[in-house]
Order: structure tokens, then sequence, then C-alpha cells
């Protein structure tokens, strides 16, 4: 399926990294030593902030907290002083306020010595790593122009609001690195949401990705705002 992106609306992640692994540092000490400084998780909350969901739905009185929850996107590896130069991975991050609750990722990143990024990643509890995320956002933007009144006219603001793990099959392609999987991503528009069913499936080459069918897809109207 080619890649497309809605006319006039940014759902980019502006950057992609290595698939997922399970969390593993040669320095548990150093690892958390990292983990604990509290100006990296200032940083993380800070990311978290700047979630497109976040700054879409503002509120003032929101309350973010960290998790001590991670998953890695790439094998974190330390210096001897305890300083992260390479590797990747993912802290999850709550929010909470103005009657919502939502979950909330970021990416942790080092290029090498003093190259530490962090940046916010969609919400939710997607299993896709950064790499899938940048990719999926395009085929379930696609998938809405299947359905009837899935993109609106005149409207400039989309942008994916939440993301949710259903459930693993039980085999694996041959030399594949896992089971396919499937999720329900939410997206968000001027006045609805919708909902697309995706299916990510492990080959030897990579990791393919479907939206879809139009038939399971749901619009849903945004309720609106309280006067």
């Amino acid at each position: 399926m080619a890649n497309q992106a809605m006319t006039g609306i940014a759902f980019g992640l502006g950057m992609a990294f290595l698939a997922t692994r399970s969390v593993r540092a040669d320095d548990q000490a150093a690892w958390m030593k990292f983990m604990s400084d509290p100006v990296l998780q200032q940083h993380v909350l800070s990311a978290a902030g700047r979630s497109t969901v976040v700054l879409q739905n503002p509120c003032p009185e929101a309350q973010y907290s960290a998790r001590k929850t991670f998953i890695a996107h790439a094998p974190v590896n330390f210096e001897g002083t305890g300083q992260m130069v390479s590797g990747a991975f993912r802290q999850v991050v709550d929010e909470q306020g103005c009657g919502i609750k939502r979950v909330l990722n970021v990416l942790i990143l080092a290029g090498g010595p003093d190259d530490l990024k962090v940046m916010p990643l969609l919400p939710g509890t997607t299993h896709a790593d950064a790499t899938l995320q940048k990719d999926a956002v395009k085929y379930a933007v696609q998938a809405l122009g299947t359905v009837p009144g899935g993109r609106e006219a005149n409207c400039q603001i989309g942008y994916v609001a939440d993301t949710e793990f259903l459930d693993q099959e039980n085999t694996a392609l041959p030399g594949s690195k896992g089971p396919a999987w499937r999720e329900i991503w939410t997206l968000a528009s001027c006045t609805q949401s919708m909902r697309v069913p995706m299916r990510f499936i492990p080959d030897p080459t990579g990791t393919t990705i479907s939206a879809g069918p139009s038939t399971a897809i749901q619009v849903i109207p945004l309720a609106a705002p309280h006067p």
C-alpha cells in the first residue's frame, strides 16, 4: 500500500529507530543511576507534555507521572562514568487532569557521548516501535479515505489520540522476529474520532502493516466542549 498523508495535516514523528527488544544493560548499577537522574526524568515529563494529543487538548491542571516502565528500541550501553552512549528506549508516562487519563510514551535516544535526545512518541499501549509508528500513521490515514466521512472537509487538525494493543497471534512466519499482532488506533480531527484496526505482521525482511478493512473503521462524533 502506497504511503500518503492527509492534506494539510501533520502526523509525523520526526525520527525512526530500531526494533523493540527487552531492556538490558551490561552495568545494572549504571542503568539504575541513569534512570534515577532527576534532570533526565524532568526532561521525560517535559517531552510527554509536548505530545501532540496533549497540545491538541490542553489542560493546565494536568499532572504527569513517569512510570518505571521501559521498553528498549535498541540495546542500551553506558561508558565508565555511567553516561548512556548508545541505544534507545521508551519510558511510559501517565497524564491525569480535566477528567482525562492518558498513557503517554517518551523515547530516550543516545547517539554518542553528550548526545542524548528525549522526544514524545504516540500515546497508548501500542507495541510498535518508533519506526513502525511513523510508517503505520500513513496507512491509518490512507485507510480513512476508504470510509464515507472518514476525512473532514476543510479541517486542518489531525493526530493520533490513542493506540490500544489488542492481542498477538500464536504463530510466527518462518524467519520473522515474532508473531503478528493487532491494535486499534484512534485518530482525531476537528469534530470526530476514527477508530482504525491495525495489524502488524513481522516477516524475514521487516514488518508488514495493514489498516482496516474499511467496514471495521468507526467514525465517532466528538463530544461538544462544555460551555
